[in-house]
């Protein structure tokens, strides 16, 4: 996961680069535990010290701009577009680029050519608030990590904004991987005990934890509870990062 923040013009000229040397991705030979849709894939805009206006205004600009500039079919979700069925990014996501390739007749990318090359794939460029990439890992199947998984989820669990995937990484290892889409309402530590709890009736504890990308320092965990503990690598505030620029 990579972060930016800059002013408006540049930040598109920066995303437009991005999306030009992953368009050289061929999608067709890579291989990955994560779904995606594209080589650049998700590109979302978080406004920071400024409202969700600029961010929609900064995420369709930067679209319009990779879909002229590279030849993408460019999505917009959340705040950005207008449509109900591409305003979640799970829904555009629902069976992969394969899946979407089959509804993309009557669902057309918001800028771009109409046909998905399926070397290729799309990109797709919402605004959003903040979401935090947090993902704990265990020494057990990927099977376990799926019913943990399906377990957690907000549908399952009533936790509010608690997306997972249980993901194999190898060497007998697995992860919960989980994007918290309402931090100010479900925060990384409750979200690992209830992982937590629920591995316990599989009969596995978790190993490590890991965040990726950068937070808010509001979001940070407390020090003192297992979720900051068990961490791979302290995670970094984006207020640190952006002090030292």
């Amino acid at each position: 996961m990579l972060t930016l923040t800059t002013l408006g013009d540049s930040l598109i000229e920066a995303i437009v680069q991005l999306a030009d040397l992953a368009a050289a991705i061929d999608l067709r030979d890579q291989t990955g535990v994560h779904p995606r849709l594209g080589g650049l894939d998700v590109c979302p805009f978080v406004p920071f010290r400024a409202d969700m206006d600029e961010a929609v205004a900064a995420a369709r600009g930067a679209g319009r701009a990779v879909a002229e500039r590279c030849d993408l079919p460019v999505y917009l979700y959340g705040h950005a577009s207008e449509r109900a069925a591409t305003r979640n990014l799970p829904d555009l996501r629902r069976g992969g680029l394969a899946g979407l390739i089959d509804r993309a007749g009557s669902l057309l990318p918001d800028f771009g050519p109409r046909d998905i090359d399926p070397a290729k794939g799309v990109v797709c460029v919402g605004a959003r608030g903040p979401l935090i990439a947090f993902n704990v890992w265990f020494a057990a199947p990927v099977e376990v990590a799926r019913a943990i998984a399906r377990g957690a989820r907000e549908e399952s669990s009533g936790l509010t904004g608690l997306r997972a995937l249980g993901l194999d990484v190898g060497e007998g290892r697995s992860q919960v991987s989980m994007n918290l889409t309402e931090p100010a309402a479900l925060g990384i530590d409750a979200a690992y005990e209830a992982v937590a709890d629920l591995a316990l009736t599989h009969g596995v504890t978790p190993k490590h934890t890991e965040l990726v990308g950068l937070i808010e320092e509001r979001f940070v965990p407390d020090p003192n509870k297992e979720a900051a503990r068990l961490l791979i690598q302290p995670g970094r505030t984006l207020e640190s990062a952006l002090e030292t620029v």
